[in-house]
């Protein structure tokens, strides 16, 4: 069941590097590369490339988050309230864009709504991980022992 977890995180990672490139690579200037799909090349090749580096980076990065997450549990919750908190300012970036402009532009630039959610953020993570004690790896199943040792091995 653990590999499937870590599975899961694979795909589910592998889509947010894409997710990220993609909004990265819209906001890049079109090059003159050619076009792949409709879509500017050098754009294209900036979301091909963090697809690739996201699962290249998940697949080493597995086995340690498997590990912190069992040491850790209270990391779970913080990172699901993580990922909400990100669609939040996503989702200020979103209304605030000049086609929308349910909210001033100006806002989702300016320092208190940058300072603010970067504090925020940071207290999730603390609040995360310092409302979890360490557990011992002696409460793991032996399932578990078993697939985080086999992840190990393949690394």
């Amino acid at each position: 069941m653990t590999v499937v977890k870590v599975e899961f995180a694979d795909i589910a990672f592998a889509i947010d590097s894409i997710l990220a490139a993609v909004a990265l690579a819209m906001a890049l200037p079109n090059t003159d590369l050619p076009q792949i799909g409709g879509m500017d090349g050098g754009k294209f090749l900036v979301i091909l490339a963090g697809g690739l580096i996201g699962v290249v980076i998940m697949r080493f990065a597995a086995t340690y988050f498997v590990k912190l997450l069992n040491e850790r549990p209270g990391l779970e919750s913080a990172a699901f309230i993580i990922v909400g908190w990100v669609g939040v300012k996503l989702l200020v970036i979103t209304l605030a864009h000049e086609d929308i402009a349910i909210i001033p532009h100006d806002f989702a630039e300016s320092t208190l709504w940058k300072l603010t959610f970067y504090i925020v953020l940071v207290l999730i993570a603390l609040i995360g991980w310092f409302s979890s004690s360490p557990s011992k790896s002696e409460d793991l199943s032996d399932q578990e022992k078993e697939a985080l040792e086999d992840m190990e091995n393949k690394d």
